[in-house]
């Protein structure tokens, strides 16, 4: 069978939908016997492996989690409460009568310093109550520790005791740093296990579509102080995604294997190239047929022979072998041949329709380069 031949394929490997492909509902309704059980179970797996898959990523984002955080009670950060400023004795307290004029007016611009300062803290102090009380709502500071900093902190701006005021108000800040510390560090941690995944995945991805998701980890990864855990997430679905379609299309792969097989051909996966899947078939002694199923599921690409010999065996054995992969649930319906459109006779593979034998002449005379392009999968 060579020359190069287009299949539309109305129910397959993509669940997403394109514009003007065939109606998937109807392709499965017009699915009967073999073709629909399989179809029926290759659907019913790929849900169960989909909510597996769903349900490991939950689990390990949440060790990963805490392992960050020890446990539950003590994932909260604790504010370390500083010993408050002794007061002052008087003769410390009380300027000497026999100080010069020169440390009298350093004394009163210290002092009015410290007054400024005070005052600049009072008027902040509810804003940094507000930021602090953010980090207690999300659960990474212990609100009773916060609480008692900020009333230690605005008693003693309330005497004017500015070194205890700063006092409390590092102590927060210390705090506060940890948490950070601690947030980066889950990141880090999160960011590690979607980099993990592609790594993984990246063999059977096509470069682009792993290039793109790599800038888009690194971007998260230079950016985590403004990255959700719904944005983590949300490379984790994608990636999800992506795993499921490699493994529709391995599924795929492995049934036109099969189908060859059943003919008595020597096949196998050969390689995962770009992303798309190569088959290779000992259609003849010594030349091997290609077919390569592409990434998104749309092409099978098959390249025959550079010589069949006229052997009318190997044409009909490849109609065969199409409408036994259609029993594993994939309708096929051929549209085109060399870039011409198939007559309405030959259309239809899956209701035993085979090409006539003036077809089958053709194919033996035409072109090496075979070619079935599906598109809806």
């Amino acid at each position: 069978m060579s020359g190069r031949k287009t299949f539309n394929v109305s129910e397959g490997i993509s669940s997403t939908s394109e514009p003007g492909l065939l109606d998937p509902i109807a392709a499965v309704v017009s699915m009967t016997g073999r073709a629909l059980q399989a179809y029926q179970e290759r659907k019913r797996q790929e849900r169960e492996a989909a909510l597996q898959r769903e349900q490991q990523i939950q689990q390990k984002i949440a060790q990963i989690r805490a392992s960050i955080r020890s446990s539950s009670a003590n994932s909260k950060i604790v504010v370390q409460q500083p010993q408050s400023t002794k007061s002052t004795s008087s003769h410390n307290a009380t300027i000497k009568s026999a100080q010069t004029s020169t440390s009298d007016v350093i004394n009163q611009a210290l002092s009015q310093d410290a007054q400024r300062r005070v005052q600049n803290l009072q008027t902040k102090l509810p804003s940094i109550q507000a930021e602090y009380q953010v980090l207690i709502d999300e659960q990474l500071l212990d609100a009773s520790s916060v609480q008692q900093a900020l009333q230690q902190t605005e008693k003693a701006l309330q005497t004017q005791n500015l070194a205890d005021a700063e006092k409390y108000l590092q102590a927060l800040d210390d705090a506060r740093i940890q948490v950070i510390q601690q947030l980066q560090a889950e990141s880090k941690a999160q960011i590690d296990f979607v980099q993990a995944r592609l790594n993984n995945l990246q063999p059977r991805l096509p470069h682009r579509i792993a290039q793109q998701l790599q800038a888009k980890i690194n971007y998260t990864g230079n950016n985590w102080q403004h990255i959700s855990n719904t944005d983590i997430e949300t490379l984790h679905q994608e990636i999800s995604a992506l795993e499921s379609q490699t493994e529709q299309i391995q599924a795929a792969a492995e049934n036109l294997v099969a189908s060859w097989q059943q003919f008595h051909y020597n096949a196998r996966i050969s390689e995962i190239s770009d992303g798309d899947v190569v088959i290779e078939i000992e259609t003849h002694e010594g030349a091997n047929t290609l077919m390569r199923v592409e990434f998104e599921g749309q092409k099978i690409d098959l390249a025959g022979p550079q010589d069949q010999q006229g052997d009318l065996s190997c044409a009909s054995r490849t109609v065969n072998v199409i409408q036994l992969f259609q029993e594993q649930g994939y309708q096929l319906e051929w549209t085109q041949w060399n870039g011409e459109p198939v007559n309405q006779e030959w259309r239809n593979l899956d209701t035993g329709a085979t090409p006539t034998q003036t077809a089958t002449d053709s194919y033996l005379s035409d072109t090496p380069q075979r070619r079935l392009e599906s598109q809806g999968y």
